[in-house]
């Protein structure tokens, strides 16, 4: 019994960590002062809720001006080399989002893992590439065109963001009929995208970090070098591949064999792997050279059918 209650509290924890993370992100009062600081997970600038900046609106942004943006760069290199891509497992609020829809009790989908370069696709094309092909070049234009769609707006945030749909643009519509009366083929366009993506992840686990996050994208191309690591024991391991069953972005795949770091882009480090492998200390967490998370044994394992059932 003490360790099934091991096992479920890392889960508890991220759990909790997320829900820290809804309020904490999504603070009225605190929102003026951290729009100016940019966090890795998908929060919507536009939104008046918001407490943080969006990095992927802020890149846009300054891809708009045809600047670089150092600050954003380097917050994002910094968390990503410490954790990877942490932030999308434990903080992001869509991830949540995402987590509470696929707990929904209906057939469930595997999704290629093809499906995985689509996001940084996205990133290359709508966040960099075309913002700064058709970009003002000026700050006071550069405000225009992110915030009034007649402008033209050609990038993720305007063209595809779930999130930012979400968060900011359902309840203005809601609220205001002005926002409702001038609804242009991108408004329809994005409600659409909404709905197919939050159909989708009811039916495929974390279909969206998988597909099309560009955030993801970015925090995936440190996360190979982070700090925050996984490590099989190829002495305990089975390979009886649970910790494959559970991966929530499928990035696990069979264990490795020379006991070395198993870095991968898709990883979230959401720790589901280790808190359900059923050899103790056959598979670990570790930050930098000390070991923060190790599998345990459980009093009475459950079979693999059973517990993909529960998920």
């Amino acid at each position: 019994m003490r360790a099934e209650r091991a096992q479920v509290a890392p889960h508890r924890a991220r759990l909790s960590a997320q829900l820290i993370g809804l309020v904490a992100l999504n603070s009225y009062f605190w929102s003026p002062a951290g729009k100016a600081v940019c966090l890795p997970v998908l929060n919507c600038h536009a939104c008046t809720v918001s407490a943080t900046a969006c990095p992927i609106g802020s890149i846009t942004a300054f891809a708009l001006m045809r600047r670089v943006p150092f600050y954003i760069i380097g917050m994002l290199g910094i968390v990503g080399l410490s954790v990877g891509r942490a932030f999308c497992g434990w903080l992001c609020p869509f991830g949540l989002l995402q987590d509470a829809l696929y707990r929904l009790r209906t057939r469930k989908l595997r999704l290629p893992r093809a499906v995985n370069w689509l996001k940084y696709a996205l990133l290359s094309a709508l966040v960099i590439a075309l913002p700064t092909a058709v970009g003002a070049g000026g700050a006071d234009r550069t405000s225009i065109r992110v915030v009034d769609e007649s402008a033209g707006g050609l990038d993720f945030c305007a063209l595809v963001c779930p999130a930012g749909t979400l968060s900011a643009g359902l309840p203005g519509l809601i609220a205001r009929e002005d926002l409702r009366s001038g609804m242009t083929w991108k408004s329809w366009m994005k409600l659409a995208l909404l709905a197919v993506v939050l159909g989708t992840v009811v039916l495929a686990r974390r279909a969206f970090c998988r597909a099309l996050c560009p955030l993801g994208a970015t925090m995936a191309l440190t996360s190979r070098v982070s700090l925050f690591q996984l490590q099989t024991d190829p002495a305990k391991c089975t390979r009886c591949h649970l910790c494959v069953a559970v991966c929530p972005t499928e990035a696990r795949q069979i264990p490795n064999t020379q006991g070395q770091l198993e870095a991968t882009a898709e990883c979230t480090m959401c720790l589901d792997c280790v808190r359900q492998c059923p050899e103790a200390g056959a598979l670990s967490a570790r930050l930098a050279a000390r070991t923060i998370m190790s599998s345990r044994a459980p009093a009475q394992p459950r079979p693999l059918a059973e517990e993909a059932a529960a998920r």
